[in-house]
């Protein structure tokens, strides 16, 4: 039997005092042990790294993850909180029907479940203090990397990138320095799946993005116990490190206040406009990211912008349509650091486009056959414009490949080729999400903002 939630917590409290990592693994370990993070599953996730024009991308294809459309976490997001919520901790009545409110709400520990809201059995909820608050750490039952955790906050309110975010951002890292932490944004469409419940993630692992170098340094000097620098990474990314907490945070703070209020219209970045009804909104928010490193806190900004217009209908700072047999979600705090979290069809989808484009190679098929037999085939269909380009590019390479659309070795089913096509396509998604550009009009941005955040 599952311990109950309270004992847990009390345990977890337990082995803090000894140790945080004794808390963490004790309480990974009980997801593992009752099912909840479901390790089969994820073992069947097809995994690999890439080269890119930055540096090597991690790619997963998650088997056990709904694909969620951008445009349905828009609308659940303007919807709001079902009730004015008290702390999810408490056994507070969640929705009207009795349910949680969403999927992050701590009743789903013990909720029963029900046709529309499902129980989550497993499921066990550390309390920690973040900020002046209390949250909850538990981990995701996907896994999308080792010891993938989430902190929750204990009421039901809306994803906010604040300067108390920031605080308990940092807070995390005090708490469990072996764990990165960060936030999704709290915008639709640059945000997460989930912008209803305010959440971080984090765990044991280190991103591309925090393996990246500078592109160049930037002077802080209001902030001398600061280093900072514009990162050489396709989403425009500032990193602040210091081992001075309070300057660091002051830092971020001012970087967020600025940038919530800059516009620079030649890179189409606009602070602020107005709805489909004419109601003010704001466009500029940020994925803040932390780290340590020895005495050092490292801190990762990603500068986000939600906007849209006629010829982008998805987001200016979106995939392009073209992009979207590939990836069409949201652009999340995972993905912004280089980890590309791919939906499960394409498990299926790749490999029969893979083997396509070997078995046209060797009946040396036009590239027009090629795009016909693609688009009659359900699974292939929805790439056949991107398959009919890596055909006309590799034909003669592709001869010389192995006869089977499956490597002879490996646990992926997707010969390095077609990785490398994959992450190719990848590597663009994450360029379409950067507000500058690494061009002339970019790099005129950069020196606006910056100009401005030491003004």
């Amino acid at each position: 039997m599952l311990p109950a939630p309270e004992i847990v917590r009390a345990e977890f409290n337990r082995r803090f005092a000894q140790s945080p990592e004794n808390a963490t693994n004790y309480l990974h370990q009980l997801g593992v042990d009752s099912g909840y993070i479901k390790l089969a599953a994820l073992e069947r996730n097809i995994c690999w790294e890439s080269a890119s024009p930055w540096r090597p991308l991690e790619l997963t294809i998650n088997c056990s993850k709904p694909e969620k459309d951008p445009r349905a976490i828009a609308a659940a997001a303007s919807r709001g909180p079902a009730m004015e919520s008290p702390d999810c901790g408490s056994a507070c009545s969640g929705s009207p029907s009795g349910a949680p409110q969403c999927d992050l709400c701590w009743e789903n520990e013990t909720w029963p479940g029900s046709p529309e809201h499902p129980a989550k059995p497993g499921l066990r909820i550390a309390a920690i203090p973040l900020g002046s608050e209390t949250w909850g750490l538990q981990y995701s039952p996907y896994g999308y990397f080792p010891e993938h955790c989430i902190a929750l906050a204990a009421q039901h309110r809306p994803m906010a990138i604040t300067p108390a975010a920031i605080e308990r951002l940092l807070d995390f890292t005090d708490l469990f320095h072996f764990y990165f932490i960060g936030s999704n944004a709290d915008l639709p469409i640059v945000g997460g799946s989930i912008l209803s419940h305010d959440h971080f993630q984090g765990g044991r692992h280190v991103f591309p993005l925090m393996k990246a170098p500078l592109r160049e340094e930037v002077s802080l000097p209001a902030f001398p116990q600061v280093q900072a620098g514009i990162v050489s990474w396709p989403a425009s990314t500032l990193r602040l490190r210091s081992a001075n907490r309070q300057q660091l945070q002051a830092a971020a703070e001012r970087i967020l206040a600025v940038w919530e209020e800059f516009s620079f219209p030649p890179a189409s970045v606009f602070a602020h406009g107005e709805d489909g009804e004419g109601r003010p909104v704001r466009h500029n928010t940020l994925n803040p990211i932390v780290h340590r490193e020895d005495s050092d806190y490292v801190l990762h900004l990603v500068l986000r912008n939600n906007r849209t217009d006629a010829a982008h209908p998805w987001g200016i700072f979106h995939p392009t349509e073209n992009l979207h047999h590939i990836k069409k979600e949201n652009i999340g705090l995972i993905e912004i650091m280089g980890r590309a979290i791919l939906p499960g069809r394409l498990a299926k989808e790749l490999p029969a486009v893979q083997e396509l484009l070997l078995e046209a190679a060797s009946a040396e098929l036009s590239p027009e056959e090629v795009s016909r037999r693609a688009a009659a085939n359900p699974l292939t269909a929805p790439h056949a414009p991107w398959a009919t380009a890596i055909y006309q590019r590799r034909r003669a390479a592709l001869r010389r490949s192995i006869p089977s659309g499956s490597p002879s070795d490996g646990p992926s089913p997707l010969a390095p080729w077609m990785q490398d096509a994959v992450t190719a396509a990848f590597a663009q998604v994450l360029a379409c999400t950067g507000v500058f550009k690494d061009d002339e009009i970019g790099r005129a941005g950069w020196a606006a903002f910056l100009e401005k955040v030491n003004a």
